[in-house]
């Protein structure tokens, strides 16, 4: 039986710098030394060499490359479960087991920051922390979705264009606007779940058990007969 490995999601990395790009902390170093990063935040500590600075904005830019793993459409996710028209579906498809909606979701946009920090040591002592700052707009229009049992089951329809950018230090280190085809991102993804944060209603009792038919075997008749004793019968 052939076994097919499970797509790879698409992340905000291969939506920044491509999918094809051969190193991406290599893309980072580029406008990460340009822009100064790593010189500003050894400004005052002792002088280091050209290769030393080199080694220190491949690191940084290696550490920023981590927080672009994010998959584009968890992102779009989480300001869909906050979308009225799906969650008020999910709550009446979990309310019907089996049962299933398709909404369509008026012109919207999903706004999404996410700001995390490098703190930079230098011989075991803090010399400084980077601050990087990623943002994620999306312009959806057009989207069809499916929900079943409080689930996004799937994306029949829908236009997407996505803005991001990225910079450390108010230094630009990648940008990019385009458009995403949202049924074919999804095709990457499992079932989504709109009421994650909302506790399940408790299951319904089990039914009544069915009545016991009246039995149509007739109970069984035991008869003594009396005994016989030999010897004369005791008087009183």
């Amino acid at each position: 039986m052939t076994m097919t490995a499970p797509a790879e999601p698409f992340t905000v990395r291969a939506f920044l710098l491509g999918p094809e790009c051969p190193d991406t902390a290599d893309a980072l170093t580029r406008p990460l030394h340009g822009g100064g990063a790593a010189s500003g935040l050894l400004r005052g500590t002792r002088p280091l060499t050209p290769a030393a600075d080199q080694a220190v904005e491949h690191e940084l830019a290696g550490s920023i490359d981590s927080f672009l793993s994010l998959d584009v459409f968890d992102v779009a996710a989480g300001g869909w479960r906050r979308h009225a028209a799906l969650t008020e579906a999910a709550q009446r498809t979990r309310a019907t087991p089996g049962s299933e909606e398709v909404v369509a979701l008026a012109s919207h946009e999903i706004t999404s920051n996410h700001r995390p920090y490098i703190d930079v040591f230098l011989d075991g002592t803090k010399v400084g922390t980077l601050d990087v700052w990623l943002e994620l707009l999306f312009r959806i229009s057009g989207l069809v979705a499916v929900v079943r049992d409080a689930h996004m089951v799937a994306v029949r329809s829908g236009q997407c264009v996505l803005e991001a950018r990225l910079s450390v230090q108010q230094i630009l280190l990648a940008e990019r606007q385009g458009r995403l085809d949202l049924p074919g991102i999804w095709h990457l993804h499992t079932p989504l779940p709109l009421l994650r944060d909302q506790l399940p209603p408790p299951p319904p009792p089990p039914p009544p058990p069915p009545p016991v038919p009246p039995s149509s075997v007739q109970p069984t008749q035991v008869l003594h007969r009396p005994q016989h004793i030999d010897g004369p019968y005791p008087g009183p």
